[in-house]
This record gives C-alpha cells, structure tokens and sequence, in this order.
C-alpha cells in the first residue's frame, strides 16, 4: 500500500509536512528550526482535538523543541522515530471512533510500511547500504521481508516477531470492491489496531538494537501509545469486543480468509488465534472447529483420528459466503 498524500486534508498535508521536514532535518538539510517546532507544536495539538481531548503528546515533544533549536539533529531523529508512527496511529483510531472501519485497517496498514520504511532506511544509515532504494518500489511484501532478512543477518531477536505482526495487520486490510463479499470488518479493525502497540514497540527495539539512544524517553512513548489504544478501542467496540467467540473468529475470520484451505491441526488453529491477539483453551477451540464440521450447515472436513485431526475446506468460502450487490 503506498502512501497516498493528495488525499489528505489541508491540516493534515501540513502535519505530514511537518513530520517529513524532521526527518529531513535531522539527516543533515537546511531547515528552519522553528518553523519546524511550531509545525510539531500544532501537529500534536490536532491530534489531541482529534482525540477528543483525553492524551497529548505535547508534554512529551516539547523536551525535544529545544534541542531542535539547538541544531541537535540526533534528538530530532529520535523524536522523529517516536512520533512519525503516532502519525498513522492517531488516524486508525479516528476512523475507529467514526465506525470506518475499512479506513482504519488501511491506516493499520500504513503505519506498518512507515515502520518498514524508517527502519531500512535507519539501516541504510548506521550501514552506509543502500537496501532501502532498492526495494523502494517494491510491493510493500517484498519490502517487509527484506527488512526481516536484514534484521536476522545482524542477529535482532525480535526480527521474526515483528515481521509476523506486521504481516497480519496488513493481511486484514479489505481490497475486495464494493460488490464483493463483505468482510467481518468490525472485527477486522479491532485485530489490525489492537497489534499496533506491538509493532511499535518491537520497532523501539529494533532501533534500539541498531544503535540509536531512545531508551530515555521510551517507555514514556510506549505508555502513551498504550493507554490511547486502551481509551479509543474500549470507547469504539464497548463491551461487545471483548466478547468475540471462538466460533465467530473460526468461521467468519480464519475460514472466511483461506485459512483451511489447507488441512489444518488444532495446534495450528491455536497458533493463529494467538497471532490475531486472542487466547482460549484448547477444548472450546476443539469444540467450535467440531461444530464447524458436523451437521448440515458444516463448511469444514475433519479428517483423521482422535488427537490427529486435520480440517479442510468442505467448501470455499466464497460460495458459503454469497456476494451481496
């Protein structure tokens, strides 16, 4: 998914701005300092109107708009590395509060090729590399795992988790047309904005790990990052988030999806749930996927015997799942 500028507001054309002359800045052009401090100061005022007036981040910029001026351009890189994720952020959890929840797996999907982008190119600049060019107009799939082989090579513990994260949140996002069967969007949403928080604090590390001094400040980023996420989703799904079923997930989630489109063990059903942030007991999840497969309604095939099965597709999904004009 590539960025698409000409389709954001007039404000929020300036706050891009703003965020892209801090990364300018800070890797060595000729900027007006502050200018660029009044365009963070009135960046983070929005979003706390868009907010709703709950969290700033203002408290937080402010420590670093002396530095700015100061012509610390290494403050001002990790400044930009804290908030420029924020960016995409603020806007998921917009569209969450407006119920557009198509838009806001898209935001989802944003915020993870920023991430990809700011860390192959912090690559390219601890390393004197190039990588990031070279990818640069690849699809976003080939850029994330360029980023995990890169990441591996110098031995980031956390390379696989993070490649994982982002490869559901950006699998949730809807590119089906409007004439085609709808997805379980809600549900959507709630997954891709409750597995930004790791995301974001995997790619802390993976700074971190590549040399760059934000351990002062990152837990006080992270904590605002996860009590946003904790105010904007609870306010936007209430209580009927947290009472998802197994049998929904299974059925309008992982079977909708493909998921068994290849035989699939309790143990991997379990694994993918654990992967979309959600946590049962074996037995329920053993129970739904029997449910699933018995009886004159059942879309899936167990096949096997007992502690052995496998569940296929009976059917694909799109025949069980008629479009709707």
């Amino acid at each position: 998914m590539s960025f698409d500028f000409s389709k954001l507001s007039d404000e929020e054309r300036k706050q891009y701005s703003t965020l892209e002359e801090v990364f300018a800045y800070s890797f060595g052009e000729s900027k007006n300092e502050e200018k660029i401090c009044q365009g963070l100061l009135a960046t983070v005022d929005d979003w706390k109107k868009k907010m709703g007036g709950r969290s700033s981040l203002e408290p937080y910029v402010i420590t670093y708009l002396d530095k700015i001026k100061a012509k610390d351009r290494d403050a001002t890189r990790n400044l930009y590395f804290f908030i420029s994720p924020i960016f995409f952020y603020i806007h998921v959890l917009y569209e969450l509060s407006r119920a557009e929840w198509r838009n806001a797996t898209s935001w989802s999907g944003m915020l993870c090729a920023r991430i990809v982008k700011n860390l192959l190119r912090e690559i390219d600049r601890r390393y004197s590399t190039s990588v990031f060019q070279t990818v640069e107009k690849s699809k976003f799939e080939s850029k994330l795992g360029k980023l995990k082989s890169e990441l591996e090579v110098k031995q980031f513990k956390l390379a696989n988790e993070l490649f994982s994260l982002m490869e559901i949140i950006y699998s949730l996002r809807d590119t089906r047309g409007p004439h085609d069967v709808p997805p379980p969007e809600p549900l959507r949403a709630q997954i891709s904005a409750s597995q930004c928080l790791p995301v974001y604090i995997d790619y802390l590390e993976a700074l971190i790990f590549l040399g760059n001094d934000l351990l002062k400040d990152h837990q006080t980023f992270v904590s605002f990052f996860s009590n946003l996420t904790e105010t904007k989703i609870s306010l936007a799904f209430g209580e009927e988030g947290s009472k998802v079923t197994v049998d929904h997930l299974l059925k309008n989630v992982l079977y909708r999806e493909g998921f068994f489109s290849e035989g699939r063990k309790l143990s991997d059903v379990q694994t993918k749930l654990k992967n979309i942030g959600y946590n049962f007991k074996d037995p329920p999840v053993a129970a739904a996927l029997y449910k699933l497969a018995k009886g004159k309604d059942a879309v899936l095939t167990r096949i096997g015997k007992r502690k052995g099965y496998t569940y296929h597709e009976r059917y694909p999904p799109k025949e069980i799942f008629k479009s709707v004009i």
